[in-house]
């Protein structure tokens, strides 16, 4: 969906498909994502908070992908997930080598707040694995434990696709695979994400006033976050339905 387009489809419904997950089909005709691979989802109400996006789209009328949240990230998970575990979840690592939560400022009124923040999340993952997250105020990077990177990989290998396609998309905007971990695994809430992830700017702002683009800017950021924890959210209604 590169450019701007108009809708073209008349009807919008959802339907279970034989191998297992929910379809949504435009005219009766299941959508094909860009790698040909049709879209199913694990949920029954993910398909339809993916197919009320396209019903969405008032007839006629242009659109292009920032319409689709969900549907993009239903697109990541089926076409480069699912096919692509390792090297998503190398990614997601280089994420947790430079992440936020270890780098401190050396200031001390921001260095305390972060340590307010930070060092919960990071002990939380200390008493899971027993081994502590380094930290430091310096500007060199200091790489992950071998021993952490081999907990959090294991992990990691155990999240459905669903959960890494949103951290796919959690981990960059909040620039900390720990924070998006437990942002995923219910350890802390959104607010607690976006509160520890913007110390920086928040403290930006205070010295030098409100600012309209940045405060635009972490508008975007947070509605990127919202959008991947609700996709995660309705895949696991299947999970719920199961239990």
């Amino acid at each position: 969906m590169s450019g701007s387009v108009k809708r073209f489809w008349r009807e919008v419904g959802v339907e279970q498909v034989e191998s297992g997950g929910f379809t949504v089909a435009l005219d009766q005709r299941p959508i094909r994502l860009s790698g040909g691979n049709r879209l199913v989802v694990p949920s029954r109400a993910l398909a339809e908070a993916i197919a009320d996006e396209w019903r969405a789209i008032p007839p006629g009328e242009s659109f292009n992908a920032q319409a689709f949240s969900l549907t993009r990230i239903a697109g990541t998970m089926i076409e480069r997930v699912a096919p692509h575990h390792k090297q998503v979840i190398d990614t997601l690592l280089g994420y947790g080598a430079a992440d936020l939560l270890c780098y401190r400022s050396d200031e001390r009124s921001i260095a305390q707040e972060q340590a307010a923040l930070f060092d919960p999340i990071l002990e939380v993952f200390f008493l899971r694995y027993g081994v502590k997250p380094q930290v430091t105020d310096g500007i060199l990077p200091i790489p992950l434990d071998s021993r952490l990177e081999h907990e959090l990989r294991a992990d990691l290998e155990h999240f459905p696709d669903a959960a890494l396609a949103a951290l796919g998309v959690i981990v960059p905007v909040l620039s900390s695979l720990f924070l998006g971990m437990s942002l995923v695994n219910g350890s802390i809430d959104e607010k607690q994400a976006l509160e520890a992830a913007f110390i920086d700017e928040r403290a930006q702002m205070r010295r030098w006033g409100e600012d309209v683009e940045l405060l635009d800017q972490l508008a975007v950021k947070a509605r990127d976050v919202n959008d991947a924890c609700r996709f995660l959210f309705l895949a696991r209604e299947s999970e719920a339905n199961e239990a």
